[in-house]
């Protein structure tokens, strides 16, 4: 088979659906467009995207012409009736994933509360144990960057929640398709699909706040531990109910 990149597999496959005259090519186009992209944001090139998909006039074949509609009546019956037993575990799912991610918001926004409190040296309510302003200063920013790498978190997983939905739908209708005689598209991955640009800058960020909450972490401890005189410094100024503190 002859070496083609992006455009060539996609102005043959343009060619060939028009010529067998299939109504909703250019949707058929479009599916092929984001399989390149995905498969190239995964570093594949143009040229291997393109031979693993194959010949592009046999993927143009496999489409209806819309002139032309066989009968597959019963069996999308049965495949739609199976559909909807897979709907609904799929929406108990992703109502599941949903929730995840609302947690992790939510862990996020608390982290940021905290440091705000500790790096402003508030504590509405008594809520924050006691401790001298810089060790709370030193953990501030430790809670900062954890906030930071949860919103990080936060970014990737609802990523992965849309490329999950994007490949469920297509794997949805690639069902409904095939039951009903017509050609499928090639599937999704599930993966997130992010530009490599914010990629990058996201795994700098989710590095660098990894690094700051782990060096802020251990230097909180050990400010701590200094300034209280114990190693048990949350035993030193009371705190859990402890009362031997001095």
């Amino acid at each position: 088979m002859m070496i083609m990149t992006k455009n060539e597999f996609l102005a043959t496959l343009a060619y060939e659906l028009s010529k067998n005259k299939v109504a909703d090519a250019a949707d058929i186009i479009c599916e092929y467009e984001q399989h390149f992209a995905f498969k190239m944001a995964d570093g594949f090139s143009e040229e291997e995207i393109a031979a693993k998909l194959g010949d592009p006039i046999a993927h143009a074949s496999q489409f209806e012409s819309s002139t032309e509609r066989p009968k597959h009546g019963g069996k999308k019956i049965t495949t739609m009736i199976g559909l909807c037993f897979v709907d609904l575990f799929a929406g108990i799912f992703f109502a599941l994933l949903v929730t995840w991610e609302v947690v992790m918001a939510v862990f996020s926004l608390t982290c940021a509360v905290i440091a705000a409190c500790l790096l402003g040296g508030l504590n509405i309510y008594s809520l924050i144990p006691p401790m001298p302003y810089w060790c709370g200063a030193i953990f501030g920013l430790s809670f900062a960057s954890l906030s930071v790498l949860v919103v990080v978190g936060c970014v990737y997983f609802a990523a992965f929640m849309r490329q999950l939905m994007r490949s469920f739908g297509r794997f949805h209708r690639n069902t409904i398709a095939a039951s009903s005689g017509k050609a499928v598209l090639p599937p999704l991955a599930i993966h997130p699909q992010l530009a490599p640009k914010a990629n990058r800058r996201l795994r700098s960020i989710a590095l660098t706040a990894l690094a700051v909450f782990a060096a802020s972490s251990v230097l909180g401890m050990i400010v701590s531990m200094i300034s209280s005189g114990a190693l048990g410094f949350w035993h030193a100024w009371g705190w859990f109910g402890y009362k031997g503190a001095n």
